[in-house]
């Protein structure tokens, strides 16, 4: 359907701020159907790695094409270390 994207097509799309065109990262891993939605997985500029609900208040757009997707982040998602996972290695 319209509007519907495959997994693998979404894997290294470019995260970028849908007001200002700031790069977040890029989207690395998509874990599915964690109850309500499914929460993406984007890896920073700086190598942290930051869960973000795939919701559509957040995912504004998405162009597969151009690899780019764009979002308006929730307060505190890119800003603050709640939402950041470390990295094992």
């Amino acid at each position: 359907p319209a509007g519907t994207n495959f997994i693998q097509d979404l894997i290294e799309c470019k995260v970028i701020d849908l007001d200002t065109g700031a790069e977040y990262g890029e989207l690395t891993e998509v874990i599915a159907g964690t109850n309500a939605n499914d929460i993406w997985s984007v890896k920073t500029p700086s190598g942290e790695t930051v869960l973000m609900p795939a919701i559509p208040e957040v995912v504004r757009e998405t162009d597969v094409d151009a690899g780019i997707i764009r979002i308006r982040p929730l307060i505190g998602l890119f800003d603050g270390k709640a939402s950041v996972v470390e990295d094992a290695d």
